[in-house]
C-alpha cells in the first residue's frame, strides 16, 4: 500500500504533464538566454521573464507537451548510448580519431532525426508497423538496428585502431 502511494506523486498527471515540462522548458531556455546574451549582458531578470512566459505558453499547448513527453525518454537513451560509446572508445584508446567523431556524429544525427520523426508521427509502439507495414514486427526491426549499429561500431573500431609497431 505504501509503495503505490509514493508512486502516485511521481505518476500524477499534473506533475508529468504540467510541472516537469514547464521546468524543463524554463530551465533550458533560461540557460540558453544567459549563455548567448541575446537580450544583452547582465539581463538576468529579463531572461527569467522571457523564459517564464515561453514555458507557460508551452505548457498551455498540450500537443507540444505530448511531443516532448514522447521524445525525452528516447533522447535520454541516445545520450546514454553515446556516453557508452565514448567510454568504450576511451578504454580502447581512440580519443583523437577524427573519422570516428564524424562517423559517430552522423550515426547519432540520423538516430536523432529518426527519434524526432517517430515522436512526431505517432509516439507509440504501433508506429513502426505504420511505417514498415504490419508484416514486420517491431522487435525484429529493433534487433536488426541494434546488430547493424554494433556491427558498424566494431568495424569502425577495427579499421581506425592505431597500428602498433613492435
Amino acid at each position: 500500500m505504501v509503495a503505490t502511494e509514493s508512486l502516485s506523486i511521481i505518476t500524477n498527471p499534473f506533475l508529468t504533464n504540467v510541472i516537469l515540462p514547464f521546468l524543463l522548458v524554463f530551465v533550458v531556455l533560461f540557460a540558453v538566454l544567459e549563455k548567448i546574451e541575446v537580450l544583452g549582458k547582465d539581463k538576468k531578470s529579463t531572461n527569467i521573464i522571457v523564459a517564464l512566459v515561453v514555458a507557460l505558453l508551452f505548457v498551455g499547448v498540450q500537443k507540444a507537451v505530448g511531443f516532448t513527453i514522447a521524445i525525452i525518454p528516447l533522447i535520454a537513451v541516445l545520450i546514454m548510448i553515446l556516453l557508452c560509446f565514448y567510454l568504450v572508445f576511451g578504454f580502447v584508446g581512440i580519443h583523437e580519431a577524427k573519422g570516428m567523431k564524424i562517423t559517430l556524429g552522423v550515426i547519432f544525427g540520423i538516430a536523432f532525426i529518426t527519434v524526432i520523426l517517430w515522436a512526431a508521427m505517432c509516439g507509440q509502439q504501433t508506429c513502426l508497423q505504420k511505417m514498415f507495414g504490419s508484416a514486420v514486427k517491431s522487435n525484429s526491426i529493433a534487433i536488426i538496428t541494434l546488430v547493424a549499429v554494433l556491427g558498424g561500431a566494431i568495424a569502425l573500431v577495427i579499421t581506425t585502431a592505431p597500428k602498433h609497431s613492435g
